[in-house]
């Protein structure tokens, strides 16, 4: 026995300490293992009982020092197949603060904040820039208008010669212009001429108009914006001396609303024989020419009497009626050198020269003058005189009549301003108005009564349907007719020219008047 035990006590120690551990082990797999059991049915997504969180430590920044740390198990169930198991994600979270660095200042509460979102007006909107001669640009846009009324904002200008490797400029002179009369909405138009004290890019080797546009205050950001680039070998300046390719120049107003294409190709066919041939016409689609207005002006487009410019991008930006002032005052200047007179009025108003008189010698009379306007005959939109061909009913003859030829009733109300339009010799003019102009160099001449007027139908553009909606009887037709409380007389100028425009068409169109939506 006592052998036996002397033995035992020479066992050797470490396997006394392996029994100890592995009885440790088994226990500490049984509590383990319990608490597993007890997570599993606890409530409320129990399994946070092992998320260790210390109040008051934050997540550190990238670059903060291991001054103190806190951190934090976290765990997640996944249930895969029916089978929970736990997922245990680690993370530490360093909350650095190092010794003599300063707290946080606190914000002021009293400091507002401004926060804006969104575009407000644009400084400064280009439509086009032109040489205007060898030392002169014009250059057209928009302009946000509370800036241009209640602010200082302006412009200068720059040349940068092609051939400048010293990269030498040239300043200029900026001179604004706002020939919109007040009208302009969110946005107004302005026309810069910059005029520099010599020539510049004369010598073909091309360069570069830069227009700087500035706010006028310490908050806003200039903008360099280059307004005209000029290649090599493009200026020519005999296009400043020579006859211009054209007598006569129309600039339309934009093109709007659902047009009625008879009444366009009544007048198209009306003014290409009134200007004739050494004439072109400029007109400006703002979403009016739709496919059956675009067929009566294709015929004219192909033969080079019509341009058509697409300006629908114009109604992003709110200016007055379709932005009409920014686009004449772009179409002057585009085509300045290309005619002698340059004619400003709309597609609802006919020219009239009277009998006996030519346009050729009305223009000679006037040519002393930069520019002239006419005098508005103002005819009514629904009242025709009635006649054995014509009848309320909608299938008569008379609704085959062209509009001039059956609206022959004249306004002649008395005390009442009408607005009258206007030509000009576009070379001495810098800047352009819907009624007239207010920036030109020479003399205006209004008194052309007897010369030449023209006669407006009002809304009847736009109109689809027919207009002779009320008729006058022919004994009625020396006497003067009341409706609405406007005195109409008649007046059958216009009707006595519409066979010879009829007739025009006809020899200029020839088979593609049948094609013509009437």
């Amino acid at each position: 026995m006592g052998k036996h035990k002397e033995k035992k006590d020479r066992m050797p120690p470490r396997f006394s300490s392996g029994r100890m551990e592995a009885k440790v082990l088994t226990r500490t797999i049984v509590v383990v293992g319990f608490l597993l059991i007890a997570d599993r049915f606890m409530p409320f997504g129990g399994h946070d009982f092992f998320s260790c969180k210390f109040p008051g430590r934050s997540f550190p920044q990238a670059d903060s020092n291991p001054g103190s740390y806190s951190f934090e198990f976290r765990t997640t169930e996944v249930k895969e197949m029916g089978k929970p198991s736990i997922i245990h994600n680690t993370s530490i979270a360093m909350n650095t603060t190092s010794k003599g660095t300063e707290p946080p200042v606190e914000e002021d509460p009293n400091k507002r904040a401004f926060r804006p979102y969104g575009n407000a007006a644009y400084l400064f909107i280009q439509m086009g820039a032109y040489r205007g001669g060898p030392a002169t640009f014009a250059v057209i846009g928009l302009a946000s208008k509370p800036l241009h009324l209640y602010g200082k904002p302006r412009f200068e200008c720059e040349w940068i010669p092609k051939n400048s490797s010293s990269g030498i400029s040239l300043k200029g002179k900026a001179n604004k212009m706002l020939p919109d009369w007040g009208y302009g909405r969110i946005y107004t138009v302005v026309v810069i001429n910059c005029s520099f004290s010599q020539s510049v890019g004369t010598d073909v080797h091309g360069g570069e108009l830069i227009l700087h546009a500035l706010h006028g205050n310490k908050f806003g950001k200039p903008e360099r914006i280059v307004a005209l680039t000029e290649e090599k070998g493009i200026y020519n300046s005999s296009v400043y001396s020579q006859a211009p390719p054209y007598d006569y120049l129309y600039c339309g107003s934009s093109l709007y609303g659902d047009l009625n294409p008879q009444r366009m190709r009544e007048w198209m066919v009306y003014h290409a024989k009134f200007f004739g041939p050494r004439s072109h016409f400029v007109f400006h689609d703002a979403g009016g020419v739709h496919p059956q207005v675009r067929k009566v002006l294709e015929p004219w487009i192909r033969a080079g009497r019509v341009t058509l410019q697409d300006i629908s991008e114009q109604e992003q930006y709110d200016g007055y009626y379709y932005n009409q002032f920014l686009i004449v005052n772009d179409c002057l200047h585009r085509y300045k050198f290309m005619a002698n007179w340059t004619f400003f009025f709309d597609v609802d108003e006919y020219l009239y020269i009277p009998r006996r008189k030519t346009l050729q010698y009305v223009l000679k009379e006037l040519s002393g003058y930069t520019q002239f306007t006419f005098e508005q005959y103002s005819m009514s939109n629904r009242l025709c005189l009635q006649n054995k061909l014509h009848s309320i009913s909608a299938n008569s003859t008379y609704s085959r009549e062209w509009g001039f030829e059956k609206l022959l009733f004249r306004d002649v109300k008395r005390g009442i301003r009408r607005d009258r339009k206007y030509a000009v010799q576009a070379r001495n003019v810098y800047a352009a108005g819907v009624h007239m102009s207010e920036n030109l160099m020479g003399k205006t001449q209004h008194k052309t009564e007897g010369l030449i007027r023209f006669y407006h139908y009002h809304e009847t553009i736009t109109s689809r349907r027919e207009p002779c909606r009320e008729f006058v009887k022919p004994s009625m037709r020396n006497n003067v007719t009341w409706v609405g409380g406007t005195p109409y007389v008649y007046d059958g100028t216009m009707k006595s020219v519409a066979p010879s425009i009829k007739k025009f068409e006809r020899d200029t169109m020839g088979s593609e008047v049948a094609s013509i939506p009437q």
